[in-house]
């Protein structure tokens, strides 16, 4: 490990502000190529409370047919989007940060399970509720195995599944949504001060909250034309009790 590189936590910050991934998957009764071929696609991700990736894929996809044959797969995110916005020399796009997660990639049946996994996936792209439901398509979770981030020459980290991501945050799972049902209750004023001290964004934008995890939160303006706000917290969270410790904590230091 460099001794440059990010906490795992900060790396788990950087996976769930990804606006899309290039998902590669081992090639199984492909149209164009014999079975193991390695392919590649573009996806959309989002993550689960532990920071876990979700996908939602259809089975028309070859991605998803690979899948099925052998859930093997990686994730590869990056700080910036090359593909729309190449940056002017190749010196700089090798210093972009890039996030490649290995796993195996698990279609999610549990009820529980899928009404949070969906949720959440909707909450971070509401389009995708076009299609969510049709027969074809299912929510995937993959089950980190290992991370590699290469943050620019010579800065790399390497981490196992179990040190990427935390180990139990069922707590916090449970919680959740008495979490957000008491701060949207009883403490807007302390997110309206949140974020006006951690972010750009208006303070006075009728803040709400529309999500936490172990990393963060996520809030909503009532303005329509606001895109939804990510705040991350100085460091991770594992039950109610240490959100409300790092909220307060946040809150002190906002009012100060």
């Amino acid at each position: 490990m460099s001794e440059t590189a990010p906490s795992s936590s900060a790396l788990r910050q950087m996976l769930r502000r990804a606006a899309r991934g290039v998902l590669a998957t081992i090639a199984h009764d492909h149209k164009q190529l014999g079975d193991g071929w390695p392919t590649a696609s573009m996806v959309v991700p989002a993550c689960d409370i532990d920071g876990s990736p979700i996908l939602l894929i259809s089975e028309l996809a070859d991605h998803t047919h690979h899948i099925m044959a052998d859930n093997r797969v990686s994730l590869v995110v990056t700080e910036a989007d090359l593909i729309t916005s190449p940056a002017p020399d190749a010196a700089i796009q090798t210093d972009t940060a890039r996030l490649t997660v290995f796993g195996e990639a698990n279609r999610v049946t549990t009820p529980e399970v899928l009404n949070r996994v969906r949720q959440r996936y909707l909450q971070a792209h509401p389009d995708a509720a076009q299609y969510a439901g049709f027969a074809d398509f299912g929510f995937y979770r993959i089950n980190v195995a290992a991370i590699y981030w290469v943050g620019g020459f010579g800065k790399q980290r390497r981490l196992s599944g179990d040190k990427f991501i935390p180990v139990d945050v069922t707590a916090l799972t449970e919680g959740h949504d008495g979490i957000v049902s008491h701060m949207n209750a009883d403490h807007l004023d302390a997110l309206r001060d949140i974020v006006g001290h951690y972010t750009k964004a208006d303070a006075n934008g009728g803040w709400q909250m529309q999500s936490i995890d172990c990393d963060g939160m996520v809030l909503t303006s009532d303005a329509s034309d606001i895109a939804p706000l990510r705040i991350d917290f100085p460091r991770p969270i594992m039950t109610p009790g240490d959100a409300r410790d790092i909220l307060v904590e946040m809150c002190k230091i906002s009012r100060a």
